[in-house]
Order: structure tokens, then C-alpha cells, then sequence
């Protein structure tokens, strides 16, 4: 039975923005499928040439046809927030895994993820492994201030002293990661700001807890590098390609795989 790699796009994006995930992650026993949302030939074109898998969502959570999908974050809408791509992909993935076959499946962000090996090496066969960005709650206001925003004081109560476990790369076993999938949707839905990321850590240190593995730098699994550029977390750059997965490596300048 093969693993799913899988992530989501926008129409928006160009080939370039995906090279780096598709072009290093066509590991052995691994199956991949992006989620194209408000496609584009270019982009199905190329992706079928790498033999990528495609899903092109056309409904919302009440299974209505819906054309095109929420892209900005910066415009979102407490209404708009239900067809959010950040929300949303978790809602098609649960969707796509209630009928699909594979033993693990991991969920990454795409334009700016590549691999240096098969992520699923090593993955723990029956817990979430969660990824941390190593600074708390408490010392970044991007985090904090969505919290604060999204669960108000139960969120920062649960969350304020807890390291940021960062939802571009995360994964698990089949059953486990579709409902963890439904409940990131079902808890980001409706909120004034997009609410993937808060729910995910929401989620992993209350309902998921004994179920997840979190895993560290030591770890040598996944690397968010967007902390790291902004001097909160003390990293070798040499030390990069002794992880599996690379993350926000376009945060910084002149970064070369």
C-alpha cells in the first residue's frame, strides 16, 4: 500500500513555484497529489507530466458547486473564511481520504517545500507527527495575535507557554490524519483570521495530544526556516540538508538547494 504526499495550489501559481516540491519528492512507495484550486492548464499540463496526481475541488462544505476559491488572507472575511484555500484544503483532503487507500499520508505547503529524502522514513506508523517551529506562543506576534484572535483567552491559556507546531508540514496515519483534517476545518471555519495553524496547535495539545508525536530540530525531520531568517531560533544553514524536509526556504535571500 503506497503513502500520499499530498498538498494544495493555487491557480496563481507559476511551474517555478511547485519545481522544487515535485521535482524532489518522487520518492519510492509514495504517491502524490496536489489540489489545484481556480486551475490552470499550464500548471495541470506539467503536473501530469511528473506524473503528479490532481484533485480540482469545485464545492464548498455543503457540497454546492463553487467556481473559484479565496486566495488572500489579507481579505478574508469572516464569510469568505469558509472557502479560504488555507481552511478549505483541510475540508477536500478529509473529503479525498474518507475513500482513498494509502498507509500514511503526509500534508506539506508546496511553493516553498522541498525534500533531501522520503519524509516518510522513519514516520511514526501510528501517531500525528507534528513539526515545531522551537519558539513558544509567547515570543512571535504573528502566532500570538492569531491565537488571541481565533480562540480568544482559551487559546492563549492552552497555547501561550507551547511551541508553534507548524501546519505546512505534518502527517500520520491514514484514519488518524483525516480526522485531524476534519476538525482543523471544522475549528477554523467562521473565524476573523485564517485559523489553520492556530486550530492544528489547538488540536495536537488538547483532543490529538496522546496521539501526536512532536518532534524538534533533533529530530532532523522538517526545518521552518521563516523563524530562523528572523533571528528567534539559532540554526546552522550548513546543517540543512540533514533534514528531510525543508520549509520557507524562499524567506531567505539568495537560498540555493
Amino acid at each position: 500500500m503506497k503513502n500520499l504526499l499530498i498538498g494544495a495550489i493555487s491557480g496563481n501559481y507559476t511551474v517555478a513555484d511547485v519545481q522544487g516540491w515535485v521535482e524532489t519528492s518522487n520518492f519510492e512507495n509514495v504517491e502524490r497529489m496536489l489540489l489545484i484550486y481556480n486551475a490552470t492548464d499550464t500548471l495541470v499540463e506539467y503536473l501530469k507530466e511528473n506524473n503528479v496526481s490532481i484533485m480540482n475541488p469545485t464545492f464548498d462544505c455543503w457540497g454546492r458547486e463553487l467556481p473559484e476559491f479565496t486566495t488572500n488572507t489579507g481579505t478574508m472575511t469572516v464569510e469568505s473564511s469558509y472557502n479560504l484555500i488555507h481552511n478549505v484544503r483541510f475540508f477536500h483532503i478529509w473529503s479525498y481520504l474518507k475513500t482513498a487507500d494509502h498507509a500514511h499520508v503526509i500534508i506539506t505547503d508546496v511553493r516553498d517545500v522541498y525534500f533531501n529524502s522520503n519524509p516518510f522514513d522513519g514516520l511514526d506508523p501510528d501517531k500525528i507527527t507534528a513539526t515545531s517551529e522551537i519558539i513558544t506562543y509567547n515570543q512571535e506576534a504573528w502566532n500570538k495575535e492569531h491565537v488571541y484572535v481565533n480562540l480568544g483567552l482559551i487559546g492563549i491559556d492552552v497555547l501561550s507557554d507551547k511551541q508553534v507546531h507548524n501546519v505546512g508540514v505534518w502527517g500520520g496515519p491514514l484514519a488518524l490524519v483525516q480526522e485531524m483534517c476534519m476538525d482543523i476545518y471544522l475549528l477554523s471555519a467562521g473565524k476573523l483570521k485564517v485559523a489553520d495553524q492556530t486550530s492544528f496547535n489547538y488540536l495536537i495539545q488538547t483532543k490529538y495530544k496522546e496521539q501526536t508525536k512532536f518532534t524538534t530540530l533533533e529530530d532532523k525531520f522538517a526545518v521552518h526556516l521563516h523563524v530562523i531568517n528572523a533571528g528567534l531560533v539559532a540554526f546552522d544553514l550548513n546543517t540543512v540538508s540533514q533534514y528531510k524536509v525543508v520549509h520557507q526556504y524562499d524567506r531567505i535571500a539568495n537560498f540555493k538547494r
